[in-house]
C-alpha cells in the first residue's frame, strides 16, 4: 500500500482513522519529520485501503499497525514504521519490574518473531532480532544506555527452533546464544550512540 499525499480524503474523522492516528503519535511521534496534521490523511489511507480491499469490520489490529506501519515507509519515515511495527504489534512493551530497580525495562516477546514459514529460520531470527533493537534503542537515549531489555519465551522460542525431542540442555544453550546476540548488538549500539553504559539482558523465563 503506497499513500499519496496529494490525495484528498473526507473530513470527519472515523473511530478507526482516531485510533490511527493516536496510536502513530504516541508510538514514535518524536521519530517522525513529517508535518502532524498529515498523518490524519495517512490514517484515512489506511482505511480507504481497508475499505476497498478488506471487510473493516474483521480487520485484525496487528494487520492495521502493519499497514500504517508501510504507509510510513513508502513515505519515507521507515524509522517510525518499524518503530510502529515494534511497539504498535506488542512485539516490544515497556514494563516495570522490582527487580530492575529505577531501570526502565523494555519486554521483548521473542516468540513473536517466531517464522512459521519453509524459510532459514535461525537467519531470518536474528536478523530480525537486530532490526528490533535497532527500533527500540532510542528509549535508553535519555538515560544514556542504562536500563534493562527482558527476554519473554526464551525457552519455548527455543522448543520451537529446535523441535520437541531435542533435549532440555540444547535449547538452555540456543536461548544463551540468543541472550549473547542481543548482548553483542546492544554494545554495537551503545558505541553508535555514545551511550555511557550498555543496557542489561534478562532471561525473564529464569
Amino acid at each position: 500500500m503506497i499513500w499519496n499525499p496529494k490525495h484528498r480524503f473526507k473530513s470527519e474523522k472515523s473511530p478507526l482513522v482516531s485510533h490511527i492516528t493516536s496510536e502513530i503519535e504516541e508510538v514514535c511521534g518524536d521519530d517522525l519529520e513529517i508535518d502532524k496534521s498529515k498523518i490524519e490523511e495517512l490514517a484515512k489511507a489506511v482505511e480507504s485501503f481497508l475499505e476497498t480491499e478488506h471487510d473493516k469490520g474483521v480487520a485484525d489490529s496487528k494487520y492495521i499497525v502493519m499497514l500504517a506501519s508501510r504507509a510510513l515507509s513508502s513515505i519515507g519515515e521507515g524509522a517510525a514504521g518499524r518503530r510502529l511495527l515494534v511497539f504498535g504489534t506488542g512485539l516490544v512493551k515497556p514494563s516495570e519490574w522490582e527487580v530492575t530497580g529505577e531501570d526502565s525495562l523494555l519486554v521483548l516477546d521473542l516468540r513473536e518473531m517466531m517464522v512459521r514459514e519453509n524459510a532459514p529460520l535461525e537467519l531470518i531470527f536474528f536478523s530480525t532480532l537486530g532490526m528490533v533493537l535497532e527500533s527500540i534503542a532510542d528509549a535508553w537515549d535519555k538515560a544514556e544506555g542504562r536500563g534493562v531489555l527482558g527476554l519473554k519465551n526464551v525457552f519455548s522460542t527455543g522448543l520451537a527452533f529446535l523441535g520437541s525431542s531435542s533435549d532440555v540442555r540444547r535449547i538452555e544453550m540456543l536461548g544463551e546464544e540468543i541472550k549473547t546476540a542481543c548482548e553483542q548488538k546492544l554494545e554495537r549500539i551503545c558505541a553508535e550512540r555514545k551511550w555511557s553504559q550498555v543496557p542489561r539482558v534478562m532471561n525473564l523465563d529464569i
